[in-house]
């Protein structure tokens, strides 16, 4: 079971907790679980909500340092490290 420090009081407190971890480089979601000890399934519906914001993006796939799983994502709220879109834009 998780402890309760670091903001768990409420999913807005836990939101902001998430988009600045990930914010200070590129993590996947288990890294920001163990760094922030809100558990990973919270972790996925804030990316998603962040996601539908446009205010993360995933960036690369990796070997997670947490769970050794090869090939995972990795995702920044940081938009100066947003891949840059070759999608030609209609209006």
């Amino acid at each position: 079971m998780k402890n309760s420090n670091n903001s768990q009081a409420n999913g807005h407190d836990q939101l902001n907790v998430v988009f600045n971890a990930f914010f200070e480089y590129p993590k996947t979601m288990k890294e920001v679980d163990k760094e922030t000890n809100v558990m990973r399934e919270s972790i996925c519906r804030h990316v998603k909500t962040l996601r539908a914001k446009n205010q993360i993006a995933l960036v690369g796939f990796r070997k997670c340092n947490i769970t050794g799983h090869g090939k995972v994502g990795i995702y920044t709220t940081n938009p100066d490290l947003f891949p840059v879109s070759n999608q030609l834009k209609l209006f």
